[in-house]
């Protein structure tokens, strides 16, 4: 029989340690269910004094949100059942379909085995999952309701991927016009033209000026298409360095919420997420303040970021977080309604909630909206485009008509 060390919660709330001795882990855990504690850790004493090295984990710097949600989801689901984070990392470890996730398990693994609690071995990923993830798990351990955490991220995670998904979404069909346009105008100014122009016979000082634009920037771009891609990496690098200049992004922050729809938009994403994190960190047991400074890591816009924070010191000068929206115009006044509701009816979590939700249908509409107000801009476009090709096409053929008499 084996003697297992075990980390226990009693009351869902006070932290006991102890060994016991136990066939097996599952032995080890019913045990310690008959003693009324809720276990979190439990493996053999030797584990616990044995340091194992994570330097391929290490350097694990980047998780996509789909392995994010698998990892999330699967620890959600065993806890839910009561196996401790332990066992459940490993389990994970020995099932995960991906290096990343396999090695990110156990390096957690080890780093809990070796005294560490969850949060505490996941603050070396911070980078990889985020503040919001860590602070909820923080908070989320120290109330003894990790499995409930895990389902609010579970939460948070697949409204990212929504969102992400109706971007695409909405980026797909603009992405295939701007292809389709570009082929048609290499297919006539590369291929067409020139065919057009040798058959005709057409000297270069006949060639109408619209062809010789079409034609021209084709030969150009077939010529120098190394040097033309090196310089939209420099350009797309240069404007990234340019972006991370805290005054440009502020001014252009601020010039996208004048906009009709896209200001709507970039407002409602932000809010959505804000609203989200701010239900679920409350919920968690976290304070207003802490739980608003949490949720401001959400917001990507720097001028409604501004907004929330200015609400977040008006909270902790003394005042209600309703009175703090409406001085510092963070939500639209409905909404503030319902915060004041919420105060009243000491169901602030509650509110937190419905306003999240009510934030994503506003959503569901603008995006619709802004999808809607793409097409006639790209109609344009694409008439422009085809205008151009034709009238080019006209004058060529005009041209080569004239010639023959």
């Amino acid at each position: 029989m084996a003697q297992y060390f075990y980390k226990a919660l009693k009351n869902n709330k006070t932290e006991v340690k102890g060994y016991i001795e136990a066939e097996s882990p599952k032995e080890a855990r019913d045990k310690i269910h008959k003693m009324g504690f809720l276990p979190t850790n439990i493996y053999e004493e030797s584990f616990e004094k044995k340091a194992f090295p994570s330097n391929k984990a290490s350097k694990i710097e980047y998780l996509s949100l789909s392995d994010k949600i698998f990892f999330t989801s699967e620890l959600e689901v065993m806890i839910s059942s009561e196996i401790s984070i332990a066992e459940a990392l490993e389990t994970l470890e020995n099932h995960a379909h991906k290096p990343k996730l396999i090695m990110l398990a156990r390096d957690l693994k080890e780093k809990i085995l070796s005294g560490s609690t969850f949060s505490e071995a996941l603050k070396s990923y911070e980078k990889v999952f985020g503040g919001i993830y860590l602070g909820l798990c923080t908070a989320g351990e120290q109330s003894g309701q990790l499995d409930k955490t895990f389902k609010y991220l579970l939460t948070i995670l697949r409204k990212q991927e929504d969102l992400k998904s109706r971007v695409i979404n909405m980026s797909i069909y603009p992405a295939i016009t701007v292809i389709i346009l570009i082929a048609v105008f290499i297919l006539c100014g590369k291929f067409i033209f020139p065919a057009f122009t040798n058959s005709a016979y057409l000297s270069p000082e006949e060639i109408p000026f619209m062809v010789n634009i079409v034609t021209g920037t084709c030969d150009i771009i077939f010529k120098y298409w190394m040097i033309i891609i090196l310089l939209i990496a420099a350009g797309g690098f240069a404007v990234t360095k340019i972006w991370e200049q805290s005054s440009i992004k502020k001014h252009f922050d601020k010039q996208i919420l004048k906009i009709p729809l896209v200001r709507d938009f970039v407002r409602y994403v932000n809010l959505s997420a804000f609203f989200t994190v701010l239900n679920v960190a409350y919920e968690a047991g976290l304070t207003i303040v802490s739980s608003i400074e949490l949720s401001e890591e959400t917001i990507k816009n720097t001028k409604i970021k501004t907004e929330a924070e200015k609400s977040r010191k008006l909270v902790t000068g003394g005042e209600l977080l309703s009175e703090a929206f409406v001085k510092t115009e963070f939500l639209p006044p409905v909404f503030n309604t319902l915060i004041l509701t919420g105060e009243k009816s000491g169901k602030l979590g509650q509110m937190f909630r419905d306003i999240a939700l009510a934030i994503d249908k506003k959503l569901d509409m603008v995006t619709d909206a802004l999808a809607k107000a793409f097409q006639p801009t790209l109609t344009v476009i694409i008439g422009l485009v085809v205008g151009y090709i034709v009238i080019a096409f006209f004058q060529l053929y005009t041209t080569a008509v004239g010639s023959m008499f």
